[in-house]
């Protein structure tokens, strides 16, 4: 049976838009780079060999689209709002949301993405070391650091002043 764009948009673009969410904490932005990615899926899809790694190729593309729209702005995506939680969310579930998407614009761009592409997305390690150009131990090293990093803004053991400059994600 032959794969389609459109069974690969109907598996996928949830968890692409997630990513993108996740990451330009823009939902507009999100969409407009999810489309970006379908479009190129589109272009792409004769080429296709379906291996297995259909979650790894569509998430390789779709880092390529972040990686271009970095090069295009030459500045930092969006600034940082609360994730979707926050519209209807209770009081305390929009602090931690919203402490969430802080924290993750306070981590290293390797150690974010990884920690992304791993816990939100759901891609094995290999997968992720071939989309970061890594090993897997390299993949296991940034998120244990990313972890460690979240643990600890989350739970308010850093100061702010150690903390640094926000990064916008």
């Amino acid at each position: 049976m032959e794969t389609t764009a459109a069974d690969l948009f109907e598996r996928h673009h949830v968890a692409i838009f997630r990513f993108f969410r996740r990451v330009t904490g823009d939902p507009d932005l999100a969409e407009d780079l999810t489309q970006d990615v379908f479009v190129r899926v589109v272009k792409a899809l004769a080429a296709y060999q379906p291996r297995g790694w259909e979650t790894a190729w569509l998430f390789q593309i779709a880092r390529t689209v972040l990686v271009d729209h970095h090069r295009r702005r030459r500045e930092p995506s969006a600034s940082l709002s609360a994730p979707e939680a926050l519209a209807a969310g209770s009081p305390a579930g929009q602090l931690v949301a919203f402490g969430l998407q802080e924290a993750l614009g306070r981590l290293p761009e390797a150690e974010r993405t990884v920690f992304l592409l791993r816990e939100v997305t759901g891609l094995s390690y290999s997968e992720v070391a071939a989309l970061c150009d890594t090993s897997e131990d390299g993949v296991g090293s940034r998120l244990f650091r990313a972890r460690r990093r979240l643990r600890q803004l989350l739970s308010g053991r850093l100061s702010v002043d150690a903390l640094g400059p926000v990064r916008r994600v």
